[in-house]
């Protein structure tokens, strides 16, 4: 079995208690929410879940399905399918999911026969990829005609709070290089439109987008920064913005967790999130 990476050790360590928590459940619950209006979701279906992390969501929809049904949950860190892999054999539900590390969709038997699961889900596990649109394309070949795609997406105007006061550090500091790497960081943030666009050109029809927004709020900046959530999230991006290493990243983080602390002293650093949930149905071939 492929062996984790430190960083991919700590954030199954957290996941549980400080990560699933704040916002990937909520974004699970929104593809709950779509997937069980659907009757595909009640009877002999085969699923497949693009990025399971812990399998939380896989566990919670093997609750509401039958035992006629199969679940495959991949996911590319080792750590993190351990941990899924675990808590499958001790659930109830266990019998109907399988796990595996990787971030391909496998094929539904062992001669490799042509894909063709009836729902394929994701959550939040395509936010990282270099290019969500071609991901979504090819994720498209593993579901089957008439079968559905349900994925949670990070949206524009997630972090936007502390991304407001990174490019004011930037601006002040002169730093054109960097704020011109924030600007294009934010503008490749997909809106809902662009979202489904994504899609669209993948040829799913159907195409609908649910779009939600919370706030998560922090005490200090040395909270924001130290949170898991942030930490083993989107930090090291944003630290890239600002050079990735050495003096430089280092005092234009300082300023801006300088400007956390003096414009929220008396107050909670509000951070919002925002999400949205596509889902899409592949046509079946005319007859």
């Amino acid at each position: 079995m492929k062996v984790a990476t430190p960083r991919q050790e700590k954030i199954a360590a957290a996941y549980h208690t400080d990560i699933w928590p704040l916002v990937p459940q909520r974004a699970a619950e929104a593809i709950l929410r779509q997937v069980l209006s659907f009757p595909v979701a009640t009877g002999g279906v085969k699923v497949l879940e693009v990025g399971a992390a812990a399998g939380l969501l896989t566990l919670h929809l093997a609750e509401r399905m039958d035992y006629a049904s199969h679940l495959v949950g991949v996911d590319p860190s080792p750590a993190l399918i351990e941990r899924a892999e675990t808590a499958r054999q001790q659930h109830p539900a266990g019998k109907k999911i399988s796990f595996g590390v990787g971030d391909q969709p496998p094929p539904l038997s062992p001669e490799g026969s042509e894909p063709g699961y009836d729902l394929l889900i994701s959550n939040l596990a395509l936010g990282d990829a270099p290019d969500p649109g071609a991901a979504i394309a090819e994720l498209a070949r593993a579901v089957k005609p008439g079968g559905r795609l349900v994925i949670t997406v990070p949206l524009r105007g997630s972090w936007t709070e502390f991304l407001d006061l990174y490019a004011d550090v930037l601006t002040d500091q002169g730093k054109r290089e960097g704020l011109a790497a924030l600007n294009a960081y934010r503008s490749g943030l997909p809106d809902a439109e662009m979202a489904v666009t994504w899609l669209e050109r993948a040829g799913f029809t159907n195409v609908a987008v649910e779009v939600d927004r919370w706030e998560l709020l922090f005490k200090s900046a040395r909270e924001f920064f130290y949170a898991p959530i942030i930490e083993l999230g989107p930090l090291a991006t944003w630290k890239q913005i600002a050079g990735g290493r050495g003096d430089e990243m280092q005092d234009v983080f300082f300023f801006v967790k300088e400007a956390i602390d003096t414009y929220f002293a008396d107050t909670v650093f509000s951070v919002s999130v925002v999400i949205g949930c596509l889902r899409g149905t592949k046509p079946a071939p005319a007859r």
